[in-house]
């Protein structure tokens, strides 16, 4: 590999990072599985029975287990992706409130992520234990 006008020690830090990525050393990290998945009608933020029935389950375990902090995705798709980000927080949002009324003690962070309505559907939340 020969970069021109560049210094020795660019050349071989170019050289290094290119041999890391070839050999798989640099790879991107995976999100983490959900512990559970709670699937949404598009356009509401109602959770359907068999999804408090998931988060029932969830809290149960979250408490015996001592787990201290989670995080709840939302996922939503849409023409306008603004709007569909709205629903993803919102959704996202439902679900940590259910959780705490549960009783879940834990730190509950929120996130929301939005798609284009052509990709495949993301009417979800996930939760993910940290």
């Amino acid at each position: 590999m020969l970069i021109p006008s560049c210094s020795v020690a660019v050349r071989r830090v170019a050289v290094a990072v290119a041999m890391l990525c070839a050999t798989g050393a640099i790879a991107q990290q995976a999100l983490p599985a959900p512990a559970v998945t709670v699937p949404f009608v598009a356009q509401s933020v109602e959770i359907a029975e068999a999804g408090r029935g998931a988060l029932d389950g969830l809290a149960r375990s979250l408490s015996e287990r001592g787990v201290r902090q989670l995080e709840v995705r939302g996922y939503a798709s849409g023409e306008d992706t603004g709007d569909a980000r709205k629903m993803a927080l919102a959704r996202a949002l439902a679900v940590r409130s259910y959780l705490i009324d549960q009783g879940v003690k834990a730190r509950i962070e929120v996130g929301a992520n939005a798609q284009p309505a052509r990709t495949a559907p993301k009417e979800r939340v996930d939760v993910v234990l940290q």
